[in-house]
């Protein structure tokens, strides 16, 4: 277990119990349209999904907020040689999509990345061409298009550490003002194989 707070927000990592969920939501036309995999998601292949990434290499949260389970965000594939990993998050309750929920989700996953580990020196995340909300939402927090991606229907963008601290300082700023100076990144859980060490030697560092 790994429970990431800040801003309202409490990222709380994918359990096999809450995969059901997930995948009720996941299947819903208006999320999967906008993802590259498209076909009806069975439970027997969310299954297999959830134990693929159960794992020291994917991060799964599911995002709560104002106490109510409200969508997903991901930091999966790291590559500690290369430093980064690729982000992704959707929202799958209506009455938060155009809220500051997902963007205070993304900046409490980043800083914990990019500030507490200190491992990455960016992320990457795939975006299709055709949805220009994820494209201006990844834009605001720093993402870049890639070259060679203007033709490509899903497309690469990357963020890296010096531009996350460049939007990230702006973005965080804000945040802490409309959470009423309420900026502190709060990390627990458990030691666990599912957790690169890092993770697991700040967990211990706090006991």
């Amino acid at each position: 277990m790994l429970i990431l707070e800040q801003y309202g927000v409490k990222l709380i990592r994918l359990q096999k119990e809450q995969i059901e969920i997930v995948r009720y939501w996941r299947n819903q036309s208006d999320i999967s349209n906008y993802m590259e995999y498209r076909n009806y998601i069975t439970p027997n292949s969310q299954l297999k999904w959830f134990d693929s990434i159960n794992n020291n290499l994917n991060y799964y949260f599911i995002i709560e907020f104002e106490k109510k389970k409200i969508g997903l965000i991901n930091a999966k594939d790291y590559n500690k040689k290369s430093g980064f990993g690729e982000g992704g998050i959707f929202i799958w309750d209506k009455h938060y999509i155009d809220s500051f929920a997902a963007v205070f989700s993304s900046l409490c996953l980043l800083n914990f990345v990019f500030f507490k580990l200190k491992l990455s020196t960016k992320s990457v995340a795939r975006i299709l061409k055709d949805n220009p909300n994820a494209i201006n939402y990844n834009k605001r927090i720093g993402y870049k298009l890639l070259p060679n991606q203007e033709n490509i229907d899903n497309q690469l963008y990357e963020l890296t550490y010096e531009d996350y601290v460049l939007h990230g300082s702006k973005l965080n700023e804000a945040a802490s003002l409309i959470c009423n100076g309420s900026s502190e990144l709060i990390y627990s859980g458990t030691i666990c194989e599912q957790n690169i060490q890092e993770i697991n030697d700040l967990l211990s560092n706090q006991s």
